[in-house]
């Protein structure tokens, strides 16, 4: 192939190279020294759309703040995005640019002005204004996906401008945005707020045309990790996307009954979602939903769940045992991380008696102490007595798992629930947690002095056992695999 580049005219070579941007690009310059040489009136450009877009978000740029009077001096900057409809005139002027995005964060769209008024234009010197705007339409009377969803191109580009010249986010760019991206791996914030008909149809479309085409050049095909929140109804519509290996959502509310139940017409069919690490913060999730979301999930290495009673106005209590029951159930057989925690001091959570021996391949485990108090209330004489102190670690700690993190925040009555949990820990370990090797518990230093007491006493079990313990303030959680530093360890609110 280099050969054979080689033997081409200069004149021809100084005409292909731009059309290797991004991909092939650097490649191609490394070849050898001559087409280096070749390449090297592109490297600024082609180093500045990398800057840009690789990591794609709104409002990046290499220009101090400071020399800005106001904020649409950003716009002086066309590689300065500062809105979904700027990103699509950027991707219309000069499509390789779309390409370029391998991860974007969509949060801040139309933060900044978009558009501005005339008079400033005149005078910031953006006589390519109109070849811009003749450029985006283009683009719009171009698009397949618009094509395929059964739209007018023409409305649903006035549409959008209708937003763009009021300065108002328009839906229909943010919507659109999203059919650009072949090349785009991990996307945060982008599926939220579609309420009109027609953005959500342009969605549908194409990632119905990436499921059909997951080989291929499709937008959204190389997708493999989802960070941030999204209306209900699309999570499965992400687990559906041919490369998915990552989610993580925040603020989730579902119900059954709800209409916003994780179920849909994605999930009615053969999937079998390649995702392996997922996780829920801040969130509010019912057993039968997160046993619609999980139950599509084969390959899931990692789940982590981190309650919330904030959305619902603090009034739920948690059915935490019926909720871990719906994760065995679904995932048992396969998961090898979980974390199911609540940091809130007022959460309640319902009695019910655990059981986790049902994990198969659990290596790490992250609970509240409060599974524990669980099998307290069912000890309560108005059950049905059939609590067996003896059982409750076997029953709470699965045979394979081999780091435990547990979450207190110290006060009574957790001291009796260490005190049952870790009960002749040192003669037991061997027979029913064989494979632990290390525990994780908060002991917060405004601790009671009985709980501090039992980590004393678990202290000395621990260490005859030959067991790892460790002490913390904060709680620290071990089971976020494959999630990326990104995400924020919480602690009791």
């Amino acid at each position: 192939m280099t050969m054979a580049l080689m033997q081409l005219p200069t004149e021809l070579l100084q005409q292909i190279i731009p059309h290797t941007l991004p991909e092939g690009f650097e490649s191609l310059a490394l070849t050898c020294k001559f087409l280096y040489t070749l390449c090297t009136p592109f490297l600024e450009h082609h180093n500045n759309l990398r800057f840009h877009f690789r990591r794609f978000e709104y409002n990046k740029t290499n220009k101090d703040f400071r020399e800005f009077r106001y904020h649409h001096d950003l716009l002086r900057f066309p590689d300065t995005v500062t809105s979904a409809y700027s990103l699509i005139s950027r991707i219309a002027i000069e499509p390789a640019v779309g390409r370029y995005i391998l991860e974007a964060d969509f949060s801040f769209d139309s933060h900044r002005y978009d558009r501005l008024p005339p008079s400033i234009r005149e005078n910031a010197g953006f006589e390519t204004c109109r070849d811009r705007d003749e450029a985006v339409r283009q683009l719009f009377a171009d698009s397949l996906c618009l094509n395929e969803a059964g739209l007018d191109w023409k409305e649903y580009y006035s549409a959008m401008m209708e937003d763009v010249n009021s300065w108002r986010q328009s839906e229909h760019a943010a919507a659109f945005v999203l059919t650009l991206l072949p090349n785009l791996q991990v996307l945060m914030p982008g599926f939220s707020g579609f309420r009109s008909p027609a953005p959500q149809k342009v969605i549908t479309t194409v990632l119905q045309t990436t499921r059909q085409n997951p080989h291929g050049n499709a937008s959204l095909a190389q997708v493999s990790a989802y960070s941030g929140s999204c209306d209900v109804p699309w999570v499965p519509s992400l687990l559906a996307l041919p490369r998915i290996k990552t989610f993580w959502g925040h603020g989730y509310m579902g119900k059954a009954e709800d209409d916003n139940c994780f179920e849909s017409r994605y999930l009615h069919t053969d999937l079998d979602s390649k995702l392996e690490v997922a996780g829920f913060d801040d969130a509010s999730v019912d057993t039968v939903a997160i046993a619609g979301f999980l139950k599509h999930t084969p390959r899931l290495k990692s789940f982590t769940y981190w309650h919330s009673t904030k959305a619902n106005g603090g009034h739920q209590v948690w059915d935490f045992c019926g909720f871990i029951a719906a994760v065995q159930r679904e995932v048992g057989s396969h998961l090898e991380h979980l974390c199911a925690i609540t940091l809130e001091l007022r959460c309640l959570i319902s009695p019910g008696k655990p059981y986790l021996r049902g994990f198969q391949r659990l290596r790490s485990l992250e609970l509240p102490l409060d599974i524990v108090l669980c099998n307290l209330k069912a000890a309560d004489p108005a059950y049905d007595g059939s609590f067996d102190s003896n059982s409750i670690l076997s029953d709470i700690v699965p045979a394979s798992l081999s780091v435990l993190s547990l979450l207190s925040p110290g006060k009574s009555p957790h001291d009796k629930a260490l005190e049952l949990l870790f009960r002749d820990f040192a003669s037991q370990k061997q027979f029913q947690t064989p494979n632990l090797k290390e525990i994780s518990l908060t002991c917060p230093d405004d601790a009671d002095d009985l709980y501090k007491a039992q980590c004393a006493n678990l202290a000395v079990e621990a260490k005859r056992a030959g067991v790892d313990l460790t002490l913390l303030e904060h709680p620290r959680l071990i089971s976020t695999v494959g999630l990326g530093k990104n995400i924020c360890f919480p602690s009791y609110s």
